[in-house]
């Protein structure tokens, strides 16, 4: 199982690059690969003037619509262009996974699955009850790309 904490962290905000994602999850899951890749191509992160360089990974439904966004971490009195989105994490209890991976995309679904299909099931003192969810890059040694996946948690 992938090694996690449960954690209290402060408020905060991320800046997104926003796509809308369909079909099925094997669909999503290349559609996330697809956007990654523009997404660097483009040197698009380079843009958002984040608290630091971690790019970050954001889930969100939104209306029955699979939001997904690259982006940074931002001040909180941020502002959103076109295109974009301020997506706010409230402060709380959250999951929080490690882990490590060869590549970017490879730590994301290396967080992302152990979340939704191992760990959260078995949970006895608290749920995921919606709300968007975040993977992002912590750094990058001879080892991988290490990173770590927040889920918001209630109490049950």
């Amino acid at each position: 199982m992938a090694n996690y904490t449960i954690e209290t962290k402060p408020a905060f905000t991320v800046l997104g690059i926003d796509t809308v994602l369909t079909g099925d999850f094997p669909t999503m899951g290349q559609q996330k690969t697809d956007f990654w890749q523009k997404i660097n191509a483009d040197h698009a992160l380079d843009n958002l003037a984040g608290i630091n360089d971690y790019p970050f990974a954001v889930n969100e439904a939104i209306n029955g619509e699979f939001h997904y966004y690259a982006g940074r971490q931002v001040a909180t009195d941020a502002t959103a262009a076109t295109g974009q989105r301020l997506i706010e994490f409230p402060a709380g209890k959250y999951l929080v996974i490690t882990g490590s991976a060869t590549d970017q995309m490879g730590l994301y679904n290396s967080l992302e699955g152990p979340a939704f299909g191992e760990i959260l099931p078995q949970l006895t003192d608290y749920a995921y009850v919606g709300g968007p969810n975040t993977s992002y890059v912590t750094g990058s040694d001879d080892q991988g790309i290490h990173g770590e996946m927040l889920v918001p948690l209630v109490a049950k």
